[in-house]
Formats: structure tokens, C-alpha cells, sequence
């Protein structure tokens, strides 16, 4: 038998019926006992923590996880502070690389991406598609929008004259830069994701896939982390076929994003006067594939961030019989709700996959959301008000729009900008495990220490709930095997 005693430690089990504990046996990769003493005959390896604090290991809830692997591998505007900076990395890229996959640039005060005429001033001939931080807007030079061909230009969210694309242009551009990367590409950003889910704690992602061929490869790789999958598709069928209980993410998507003004709003824009957002998808396509989804007993999930889209993913659910609605049906951001929408969404029994760490890039006062939103932004991401109402919460990165980052999402939740939002460190730490693995229908087999759940756990540092920005991560074990130590410079 394969033992391993993790002892002298402080445990959170985030086991309501058991919440603290000092050691744990984990036997054949599951937890056999959990206490202060927990005693064993046989015991084959020990691991004395001296006092380190154990949590299960983390989830992120929601993680696009190719294009997180392949921003590490093709170019990042994440790191230029300044649109001259932006240009002159772009220059050292085309030099060196040639065409340009590119992720991630922040414009300065919330401003517009490159045009196409700035662009082309870099290259004319080779292609440049460059994404905004938020994932829902793009820049293109002359050479991409000639690929393009005459299927983005002839959509009206396309602005050929200055190179900007906008939702179905947009995603078109993305779908097509994404078909172009090769397979040992995709390959090596699996795993390049996976060792680096590891290095933060993260033990299970669950990883919203856009393309089938892109599931195949996925499914068939043995990987050092768990994998929850969700086939991205309008078409739930597909999901079905390829054996999936799970479908959506940022597919459909209900509408846009704060930052390219096209969240779907009930009020308008404060610094875009008439702008209410954009609706990505019609009311009755909305409504026919939750209807499909739910004929097919999948878990289904939509992308809503404004109020306004909650409201259109609230009435999709709402237009089913009780007896035929979906089964942990989710929402993916809702980063806006009203009081009401709240109340819905609870007695829907719907879940929530959201990203704090937004609120501390963009909340606050002078921050994006208040810009976009005037005082609406307290009503950003109400952490506290959503636990209050028994909603369940799985806290997640939206990688890689932020980096997969368990302890700084669960910062960010403690510290919300909105003091009237913040959580509890419990509270925080359970939106990135037990939270997670209920929206999933995964909390009998993990996402808690319990005698018979999966051995992964994640060993910090410190308290969390003492000093939580001084914690580090000191090893991630999954399924009773140490894959991570801190001390040896990564895998163990």
C-alpha cells in the first residue's frame, strides 16, 4: 500500500463537518483519514510540514486553455505600458519571428489598440492580429485583413479603415489565427499550462476548448493536472459526441466586455453616451441551445458580464419547463447584477464562475469600471451579496486574460474595493476549491479533505486568513504525489 502522512500541519479542509485538522493520510492517491491523530501501522512516506497550513488543492474555474499555453509561446503585449512601447516590441517580434498571434495589450486609460496604419508601418507583408486584454476586441494590418479575405470585411463589426474588429469580426480573426497553429504547438502549451498551473497550486482547471479538433488532442493527453472540459460550441450536439458532460464557456457568449464598451447594459455607458453594449447572440438562439443542452443533460455554460446579458441567460433558463431546465447551469463573469437578477439566479440554482482578481485591476474609484460605469462600479462583482443569497461561486482567472493565479484571486475577493463586497478568507479559499468543484458536480470526489476524495492538495506558506499577500506556495501533491516543491525549483 501507498502511504503518504502529511503531518504537523495547520489543515483547512474546507469540510464544514471537520474544519481544521493536523494530519492526513492519503493511500492510493485518496484521502484515508483526516485528524489530529491520525495514526497508521504502515506508513510508507511522511511529510512533516512544521506548521505549514494545507488547503485542498486549487481550481480555476474558468480557463481558456489552449490560447492561455499559446500566449506564453507567441507574442505578449501583456508587459508594454505605453503604445510607442507596444510598437517597438511589435518591431523586435516581426524581426525575429515573422507573423504575429498576439495577446494581451492594455491601452493606456482605457484607450483604442493600434490602427491598421500603425500597424503597417511595422509590416505591410507580414500579418499582425493583436488582441486587447479583455479577448474581445482586435488590430489587424493590411497583410492579416488580406487573409481575412472577404468573410470579416463584409461584417459590419469590422472597421477595415482602421483595422479594428469587434465582436463577430473579431472572433472570426481569432477562430482563424487560431487554425493556423500547428500541433506540437498546442502540445507544448498544454503542458507549459499544466507546469505552470502547478508552480501556483492549481490541481484542476477547467478548460473552455473553442475548437473539436482542439478537444480530441486534449482529451487524449496525459496531463499532470486534473481537466474539467467544456467543448465551446453553439451546437451542444457536438459536446454529446464527443463523449462530454459539459458545454459553453465563452461560447455562446450573451455579449462582450467592459473595456471594448460592449457589455450588454440596461443603463448606458457613462463615457460612451447612447452606448448600451452589443448582443452577441439573439434572445431565440440563446433559448435553443439551452433548450438543446438541456435535452442532452449537459451542464451548460454562458458568457454574461452586463446586467443586460444576465437578464437574456436568466430568461433562456426561465423559458424551459422546471422538469426540463439544465442541470448546474452556469454563468461565466456576471460581473454586474442588479438586486433582483441576484434572487433569480438563486432560485434557478444557478452558479457563478467569476474572476476577482478583475476587481483589483479595475475596480475602485478612477479604475476601468468606474469610467465605464460611474457608481455602478460598487456594483461590480458582488462577491458578498451572491455567498449571502446561497449562490455558489467558482473563482477562476478567465486565463489568459489574467494569468492562472489562485491566491491572488483569493487576495483580491478578501480585498475588494467595495468594502461592502469583501469575503471572509474561508469564504475566498472556498470559491477556489470546494465552490469550484460544486458548480461542476464534482464536490463528492474532491475540492474538500474528506476520507475518500482525491489526495490533491496544495501546501502554503502561511495562513492565508493571518497574512494573505505574504503566502507562498510551497508544493502541490495530486493524487498523493508531490508534483510541485518550491524548494527544489518546481517538479519535485
Amino acid at each position: 500500500m501507498d502511504n503518504l502522512l502529511i503531518k504537523n500541519a495547520l489543515v483547512r479542509t474546507m469540510n464544514s463537518a471537520q474544519p481544521s485538522a493536523r494530519e492526513i493520510i492519503i493511500s492510493n492517491g485518496r484521502i484515508d483519514r483526516v485528524g489530529e491523530n491520525v495514526g497508521c501501522p504502515q506508513i510508507g512516506r511522511v511529510l512533516d510540514l512544521a506548521g505549514k497550513t494545507v488547503v485542498p488543492a486549487f481550481w480555476d474555474g474558468h480557463v481558456h486553455f489552449f490560447q492561455t499555453g499559446i500566449r506564453k509561446i507567441e507574442f505578449d503585449g501583456g508587459k508594454a505600458k505605453s503604445e510607442t512601447e507596444l510598437l517597438d516590441i511589435l518591431s523586435d517580434w516581426v524581426r525575429e519571428h515573422g507573423e504575429v498571434n498576439g495577446y494581451g495589450y492594455d491601452p493606456a486609460d482605457s484607450g483604442d489598440l493600434p490602427t491598421k496604419s500603425q500597424l503597417d508601418g511595422i509590416s505591410e507583408d507580414v500579418p499582425i492580429l493583436l488582441r486587447r486584454i479583455d479577448g474581445h476586441s482586435s488590430s489587424v494590418n493590411t497583410a492579416m485583413l488580406r487573409l481575412l479575405g472577404d468573410e470579416v470585411a463584409r461584417l459590419k463589426s469590422a472597421d477595415a479603415h482602421r483595422g479594428w474588429l469587434f465582436g463577430e469580426a473579431h472572433i472570426y480573426a481569432d477562430r482563424f489565427a487560431a487554425s493556423r497553429i500547428r500541433e506540437d504547438k498546442l502540445i507544448e502549451a498544454a503542458y507549459a499550462v499544466s507546469k505552470d498551473a502547478l508552480s501556483v497550486g492549481c490541481g484542476t482547471i477547467v478548460a473552455l476548448v473553442p475548437r473539436i479538433d482542439w478537444m480530441e488532442l486534449l482529451l487524449g493527453l496525459d496531463l499532470p493536472i486534473n481537466i474539467v472540459p467544456r467543448l465551446e460550441t453553439l451546437r451542444p450536439i457536438e459536446a454529446v459526441e464527443l463523449g462530454l458532460k459539459r458545454v459553453g464557456g465563452c461560447m455562446p457568449m450573451a455579449d462582450g466586455a467592459f473595456g471594448s464598451h460592449s457589455a450588454l447594459l440596461t443603463e448606458e455607458y457613462c463615457d460612451l453616451p447612447g452606448c448600451f453594449g452589443t448582443r452577441e447572440i439573439e434572445q431565440d438562439a440563446l433559448n435553443k441551445w439551452m433548450a438543446e443542452s438541456a435535452r442532452f443533460g449537459l451542464s451548460p455554460a454562458v458568457h454574461a458580464i452586463g446586467d443586460g446579458a444576465v437578464d437574456m441567460v436568466l430568461e433562456a433558463i426561465e423559458a424551459l419547463p422546471k422538469d426540463l431546465r439544465p442541470i448546474r447551469p452556469r454563468i461565466e463573469h456576471a460581473e454586474l447584477l442588479r438586486d433582483e437578477q441576484i434572487e433569480r439566479i438563486a432560485q434557478f440554482g444557478v452558479s457563478l464562475a467569476m474572476q476577482p482578481v478583475f476587481d483589483a485591476l479595475w475596480g475602485g474609484e478612477l479604475g476601468l469600471y468606474d469610467t465605464r460605469l460611474g457608481e455602478r462600479w460598487r456594483k461590480m462583482n458582488r462577491f458578498r451579496d451572491i455567498l449571502d443569497a446561497g449562490i455558489v461561486i467558482a473563482g477562476s482567472s478567465d486565463s489568459y486574460i489574467t494569468p492562472v493565479d489562485p491566491l491572488a484571486g483569493i487576495c483580491a475577493a478578501m480585498e475588494h474595493r467595495n468594502t461592502d463586497q469583501r469575503v471572509s478568507a474561508e469564504e475566498a479559499i472556498a470559491m477556489f476549491t470546494i465552490g469550484a468543484a460544486k458548480t461542476e458536480g464534482m464536490d463528492e470526489i474532491c475540492g474538500s479533505m474528506e476520507p475518500g476524495k482525491k489526495g490533491d492538495i496544495t501546501v502554503l506558506s502561511g495562513d492565508i486568513e493571518e497574512n494573505p499577500y505574504s503566502v507562498e506556495i510551497e508544493m502541490t501533491i495530486i493524487g498523493g504525489e508531490i508534483l510541485y516543491d518550491r524548494k527544489s525549483n518546481g517538479e519535485a
